[in-house]
């Protein structure tokens, strides 16, 4: 029996020009540029592929508070949605996830998905670390710091 990911891995690395494999945890991680890494996983019972990346880290407070709002609101897009934001509180970072059926991919595929996805992970990694709560989101500080 072939194992789907590990082939679907194989034709990603194959299209990269990287020898890409599995670590320990049967993960890959790519770093496309420093900043992002986009973490490609299995599922337990390898139908499913799961596209993760730690986008920052956001410290209690006001900030945090914008920060997820606007999250809350990007996971309110109708479908298709490049990626799904969550929250870890442990390590107080937000992260991005999407998930697709093994099946329906091949590298081509694959990598057609992991730029926008790399690209939206990247614009708000930058929006937080810029002081915005998002991309496209503008806070606007008025006289005595009132904010709109």
């Amino acid at each position: 029996m072939t194992d789907p990911f590990n082939e679907l891995l194989h034709s990603l690395g194959k299209l990269l020009g990287l020898p890409l494999h599995t670590d320990k945890n049967n993960a890959c991680a790519l770093q496309i540029k420093k900043g992002i890494i986009v973490q490609l996983q299995p599922d337990e019972s390898l139908e499913k592929i799961l596209i993760a990346s730690k986008i920052s880290e956001v410290p209690p407070g006001k900030f945090r508070e914008n920060v997820l709002k606007e999250a809350l609101k990007a996971n309110g897009y109708p479908d298709p949605r490049i990626g799904t934001f969550s929250f870890l509180p442990s390590t107080n970072t937000l992260v991005l996830f999407q998930q697709y059926p093994i099946d329906i991919l091949t590298g081509e595929r694959l990598a057609g998905l992991i730029v926008p996805f790399f690209d939206l992970a990247e614009q708000w990694r930058v929006a937080i670390l810029n002081g915005k709560p998002g991309p496209g989101t503008v806070l606007e500080t008025l006289p005595m710091g009132v904010i709109r």
